[in-house]
């Protein structure tokens, strides 16, 4: 896989003669177009596990602290049941809890006060960066899936596109080069590489389908 410093090249070699950027603007350029195409759709890439043990207590009440790269719950298609909650009519965010994976769902910041006090139910503290639950769980022991932020790319990093999907970023770049330049000659090709974006990122999109099984 491509490190950072190779797709700046090969950005370099599509715009030519036409960038007057600095090797920082560059890899500014790079860090805004990678979280632009992974901020698109929930890859199946930036799905990650998380688990542990819970802080707080009966008095206070039982937390999860967020994970530092948390961007959103990845919802649990297998428990798609529009009898679990008439405000979930959809596929639900659910934590497990306990060795038997007891589930527990996920409900609004805002609907959590009608759920104060009974078991099986969390909500997301987004600004104090907690999950609560609302009664005293089972146990004290979770699990859940969450898409995580990527890490912004140094240098020597790589991002974790597949290698056959990263010129989206080449071609992202060249876009947004096109933008900042303004020039006759980078304008002519904005159309040009705009619509090679949009095809890769649409065959990237239809790869990440065929990972999704329901």
């Amino acid at each position: 896989m491509a490190t950072a410093t190779e797709i700046i090249t090969n950005f370099e070699l599509q715009v030519s003669d036409v960038t007057e950027l600095s090797s920082s603007e560059e890899l500014y350029i790079l860090n805004r177009v990678y979280n632009k195409v992974m901020s698109s759709r929930p890859w199946e890439l930036l799905k990650t596990p998380a688990s542990g043990t819970m802080l707080g207590s009966g008095v206070d009440g039982f937390y999860v602290t967020m994970p530092s790269d948390f961007a959103f719950f990845s919802p649990n298609y297998q428990y798609t049941n529009n009898t679990l909650s008439p405000q979930n009519n959809a596929a639900p965010v659910m934590i497990f809890i306990g060795t038997n994976n007891a589930v527990y769902q996920v409900v609004n910041f805002s609907d959590r006060r009608q759920y104060l006090g009974s078991t099986g139910y969390a909500y997301l503290d987004l600004a104090n960066s907690k999950i609560v639950f609302t009664g005293t769980p089972i146990s004290t022991t979770y699990s859940f899936d969450y898409i995580k932020a990527p890490v912004a790319l140094t240098a020597s990093a790589t991002p974790i596109i597949p290698t056959r999907f990263q010129d989206v970023l080449v071609y992202g770049m060249a876009v947004d080069n096109e933008i900042v330049q303004m020039s006759p000659k980078a304008t002519s090709y904005a159309q040009e590489n705009q619509a090679k974006y949009d095809s890769m990122l649409l065959d990237m999109a239809y790869w990440n389908s065929k990972l999704i099984l329901n």
